[in-house]
């Protein structure tokens, strides 16, 4: 099963071209995937609440996260025009660690602060009541049947939306809004908002929702 997850996300990637692509896409699916790498093993660390179910399903999916890692890093590299062989054996190292819980989560938000996500868009400022307004009309029509139907074991989200959203880090939570809160990795191709949208439902699942 993890083997055929991660050849569907590389069959995506290879989908993709490797140059350049409009706002460095290579780079943001890179740093996205790291900061994933960091929470989901965050969770691990920390979660009380987890199912025996949720708990293999969060493992096979860091699983194939840092096996992953490499070869969007080298597609981040080729797009940009660098070369970087310390990040390479960098995120091999994570593979090592994959039962050493701690030590990968170390190692992967160590990265990840060196490696931030490329996004612009406002995402501290507070929601006008306009905003407010659109972010819900947002969340009802394209978010919320999601997190309703069944399907918690291949959810990432513990409790109450926003408690959770406010229970990690910004850039944690701005690399699930935008990898996805269900699924692998690969479904986040599937993202249909744009940075706008994005910046939009981090403001006001995080500070609106319970």
């Amino acid at each position: 099963m993890r083997n055929a997850v991660l050849g569907l996300v590389i069959g995506m990637l290879m989908l993709c071209p490797i140059t350049s692509t409009a706002g460095g896409e290579h780079q943001r699916r890179f740093s996205v995937e790291l900061a994933l790498v960091a929470g989901d093993a965050r969770l691990l660390l920390t979660e009380k609440e987890m199912s025996p179910v949720q708990r293999d399903w969060i493992e096979a999916r860091l699983h194939n996260s840092v096996n992953l890692l490499p070869l969007l890093a080298r597609y981040y590299l080729q797009e940009s025009g660098k070369t970087d062989a310390a990040l390479i054996e960098s995120l091999e190292k994570l593979q090592h660690l994959f039962h050493e819980l701690q030590p990968l989560y170390d190692h992967a938000q160590s990265l990840a602060y060196q490696y931030p996500i490329n996004f612009h868009a406002e995402i501290t400022q507070s929601l006008s009541e306009e905003e407010k307004s659109q972010s819900a009309e947002i969340y009802l029509q394209l978010c919320q049947r999601c997190h309703l139907v069944p399907g918690i074991e291949k959810s990432v989200v513990f409790g109450e939306l926003g408690s959770f959203a406010r229970s990690m880090r910004p850039d944690e939570w701005l690399a699930r809004m935008i990898g996805g809160l269900r699924g692998d990795s690969y479904t986040s191709y599937e993202n249909p908002f744009s940075d706008i949208q994005i910046s939009l439902l981090f403001r006001y699942i995080r500070d609106e929702m319970p």
